[in-house]
């Protein structure tokens, strides 16, 4: 029997996002910017201000688009995350000015030294694809 696709469409996009109370965040505008609604929202789910310049990040947003250099964007973040957090890319959806499609970016992830491992619409116009570290590669002190 087929497996019945799950509806995430009623949740949240900040519970979509995977932010936690405590969460340490980051936003990088690269080149989009992040929602200033979705930012706000999401900060206030974490309970705590933005995320010091060295301070590992569990949850990172970043307004990216075709013009984006991907692999080094997620190669720069890789070494800023916790080994167990997330970078997420924001990105317009099909039909929007700045559309890249999703498997480039997956194929960018590998050679940046990270995975995909989830999707979400973030918006009417906004989709975004996390990539994680694979447990295999974290490094715990």
């Amino acid at each position: 029997m087929a497996q019945k696709e799950r509806d995430y469409s009623h949740r949240d996009v900040v519970d979509k996002l995977g932010i936690k109370p405590g969460h340490a965040l980051a936003f990088e505008q690269a080149p989009l910017p992040v929602d200033a609604e979705l930012k706000t929202r999401a900060l206030d789910k974490a309970g705590r201000p933005e995320a010091a310049d060295d301070e590992p990040v569990d949850v990172v947003l970043i307004g990216a688009d075709a013009s984006t250099p991907v692999e080094t964007v997620l190669a720069q973040w890789r070494q800023k995350i916790d080994p167990a957090g997330g970078i997420w890319l924001l990105t317009p959806k099909r039909g929007q000015a700045g559309y890249i499609d999703q498997t480039e970016l997956i194929v960018a992830g590998p050679a940046a030294g990270v995975v995909d491992n989830k999707t979400c619409s973030v918006s009417d116009t906004t989709s975004a694809i996390r990539f994680v570290i694979r447990k295999v590669d974290r490094l715990y002190s």
